[in-house]
């Protein structure tokens, strides 16, 4: 068995692939931990580690483990901080007071690579430890394997797609010495493309990171997806643009910054359109326009160069920046690209799928890979016992056996305009809700929107929402329609639709859409199929089961406190129905 760790000091992950190339689980640290991001908590969590082995690995005779970033890691990282740390003094010499917005940056750089640093030389101990515990002894532990960062995020993303061939795309906050890589895909093997040297201020991921501070949001949260939220009420500034744009560029196959004055001075009018305290994040619509479009037009212009240097058309984008679901829809219509795949965690919680993927294809490198798409649903499931325990404590008189009929009970609240909870299966991997772990809504009501982001997940009013469609019907509801099992993309509704399902069109008449399909998920398809049958609607509402500052929901316990601390009518737990 092969055990990979994604090793980064925010959003950890462990990820289990089988002898025979399977990946049978994969779950960030955050769930189980319930803390946004797990920053500086290590995946191989002591006991929850163990639970996992010996699930997943009961017939196994030895674990290989596999880490997300190269053994040098923590040398680099410690080397960075010195250096960092010895132009901390110059600067201060520099200066009678260090300005508040280098400050800020000085912060966070220190925070990043101390933490960097410390996640490396700490990782493996709670795996050693639970192993040590588990009796019979007889798991062999092999020596662990270290894997280049980006080489991870690749493998990731190409050995969960369908292609055979394929050029692919990183594109991060930051790496071992750089933001981003490309490589060339084929029948299972990854060939890195040269694409130059480049200094670590040269990044996208951190560009748009900027953007998002300067925005008030949590650049360290991930709360850069508030920021493409926003963007669609903007407009274009002209002064604001000049700004971003100039901050970064891209030249052949890398991204660079301009001199370090100059980059110096637009880092400094960047803090001055700072959002100021007690400003509603409203206010930022137009600097967040702007991010978004100069991070696309970057984006697309390095994937343009990428496809001239190599001719393919398949594409696979992985890293952080595929996060961009904007972005991302727009990526076939602005490049030569014919296809595109993004994996449902492509950030760093998705590289424990490619550090033991990459471990099992050192092992067996003449094993084709599946040819197929891998599911998303790879997490922990609802605890048996809890369910049980639900039944016999709970509120007898709010309890329901739905018969084997829970989808098209859902289907029938939603129907009559209820806003229900969706707990089914395995939860999903990656950062979206794909109904498993699902709030779910009528589309068809424009007021939705505010009532779920007021009362049921507490959040800023400009957050919009998912519409997952039965496949069949991409083509009637989206422009240019692509399936997205992932909810990886945002596309634009067609104008003659956009007044049945006001409840999923987001201020610029476009929607992050999950594309849903009887063989991905049988239980949501039964859902959408019978609201469709209902409401001739084939659309359901889709956000994560969460609040605003949590993760998603990991166990029975976690459920019950949202559903009775917001404005949720009812929640299906598997076959149980609970309503209020």
């Amino acid at each position: 068995m092969y055990l990979g760790l994604a090793t980064t000091f925010h959003d950890s992950a462990i990820a289990i692939v089988d002898d025979g190339g399977q990946l049978v689980f994969a779950e960030a640290t955050e769930r189980h931990m319930q803390s946004k991001r797990a920053m500086n908590i290590r995946p191989d969590a002591v006991f929850h580690t163990a639970e996992l082995i010996r699930q997943y690995c009961a017939d196994a005779d030895e674990i290989v483990p596999a880490y997300s970033w190269s053994h040098t890691t923590p040398r680099l990282y410690l080397d960075e901080l010195q250096n960092f740390q010895d132009a901390i003094v110059r600067m201060r010499g520099m200066y009678r007071k260090v300005p508040e917005y280098l400050a800020r940056r000085l912060d966070t750089t220190r925070f990043t690579l101390q933490s960097q640093a410390a996640c490396m030389t700490e990782i493996g101990a709670g795996l050693h430890y639970d192993l040590s515990q588990i009796e019979p002894s007889r798991l062999k532990l092999q020596p662990a394997r270290y894997y280049d960062h980006h080489r991870t995020h690749a493998a990731a993303a190409c050995l969960t797609s369908d292609f055979q061939d394929a050029v692919c795309a990183v594109v991060d906050g930051y790496g071992e010495g750089r933001s981003f890589a490309c490589y060339r895909y084929s029948h299972g093997a990854l060939t890195e493309i040269d694409v130059g040297a480049s200094g670590s201020l040269a990044s996208l991921g951190l560009f748009f990171m900027d953007v998002c501070d300067a925005c008030g949001f949590g650049q360290l949260r991930g709360e850069e997806w508030k920021v493409m939220g926003l963007a669609a009420y903007g407009e274009m500034d002209e002064a604001i643009y000049a700004v971003l744009s100039g901050m970064i560029r891209v030249e052949a196959l890398s991204f660079q910054t301009p001199d370090v004055f100059t980059l110096t001075k637009l880092q400094q009018q960047l803090h001055k359109l700072r959002r100021k305290s007690g400003d509603p994040a409203i206010t930022m619509r137009n600097l967040a326009y702007a991010g978004q479009r100069v991070f696309s037009e970057a984006l697309c212009t390095f994937l343009r160069n990428l496809h001239a240097a190599t001719g393919a058309e398949n594409l696979v984008l992985s890293g952080g920046c595929a996060l961009n679901s904007s972005a991302n829809g727009r990526l076939l219509e602005l490049t030569p690209f014919k296809n595109l795949f993004v994996f449902s965690a492509p950030a760093d919680d998705g590289n424990a799928v490619g550090a033991a993927l990459l471990a099992h294809r050192e092992d067996h490198p003449n094993q084709p890979p599946t040819g197929r798409i891998q599911s998303a649903y790879l997490g922990s499931s609802m605890a048996a016992e809890d369910i049980e325990r639900l039944r016999s404590y709970g509120p007898s008189d709010k309890l329901i056996e739905c018969q084997g009929r829970a989808p098209e009970i859902a289907a029938e609240y939603l129907a009559q305009g209820k806003i229900i909870g969706w707990i089914q299966g395995r939860a999903e991997f990656g950062p979206r809700a794909l109904g498993n772990r699902s709030i779910l809504a009528d589309p068809r009501s424009a007021s939705v929107k505010d009532a779920i982001n007021a009362r049921v997940k507490f959040r800023e009013e400009f957050r919009p929402f998912a519409p997952a469609i039965l496949d069949e019907f991409g083509d009637a509801y989206f422009s240019n329609y692509r399936a997205s099992p992932y909810m990886e993309r945002t596309l634009r509704f067609r104008p003659e639709v956009v007044s049945r399902v006001p409840g999923v069109v987001h201020v610029d008449g476009t929607g992050r859409l999950q594309s849903v399909r009887r063989e991905w998920n049988e239980r949501f398809h039964r859902l959408v199929q019978r609201f469709y049958e209902l409401t001739d609607v084939p659309i359901v509402l889709n956000t994560s089961f969460n609040v605003m500052g949590k993760p998603i929901a990991h166990s029975v316990h976690d459920v019950l406190a949202v559903f009775y601390t917001s404005g949720l009518d009812a929640v299906f737990i598997e076959d149980l129905m609970i309503v209020k």
